[in-house]
């Protein structure tokens, strides 16, 4: 199980330096090239789907991690360590040490594309970079 945590903090790093290189990168292209504001239905829903783009990723971040990540917490409080579990869970913890940083991402470029304002890719590693630091891999233990 102590591999697995060391594992799981080594991953959870490089995913945090992976969002902090991809906002430095945001920066820089938004300096060096100007974009426009999606226009589709004329540009009127921008701000309702970017809004709803933020309360999404906010509802969903704690889901993934409950089925993730807590509920197996809980399970090896109950049941103590058990060397079955151990892939599964192993697999659960890197699947959302890897869906945080990807969905956010995503999530940041499509409002970068809606706004042509780089704050909200900013926004979106800004969650990434919170919701990776508040997932402890210890809990584990």
């Amino acid at each position: 199980m102590l591999d697995l945590v060391s594992y799981l903090h080594k991953r959870r790093n490089k995913m945090m330096i992976i969002v902090l290189f991809l906002s430095i990168v945001a920066v820089v292209v938004s300096y060096n090239f100007q974009f426009a504001p999606s226009s589709y239905f004329g540009g009127k829903y921008n701000n309702y789907f970017l809004f709803f783009l933020i309360l999404y990723k906010l509802i969903e971040l704690p889901i993934l991690y409950y089925l993730l990540m807590h509920r197996h917490i809980i399970n090896l409080k109950k049941n103590n360590y058990i060397e079955e579990k151990l892939e599964k869970i192993r697999k659960h913890t890197k699947l959302l040490l890897f869906l945080i940083p990807q969905g956010n991402t995503v999530f940041g470029i499509i409002a970068y594309k809606l706004t042509a304002n780089v704050y909200y890719f900013l926004l979106f590693s800004s969650i990434a970079i919170i919701t990776l630091y508040l997932v402890k891999p210890n809990k584990l233990l």
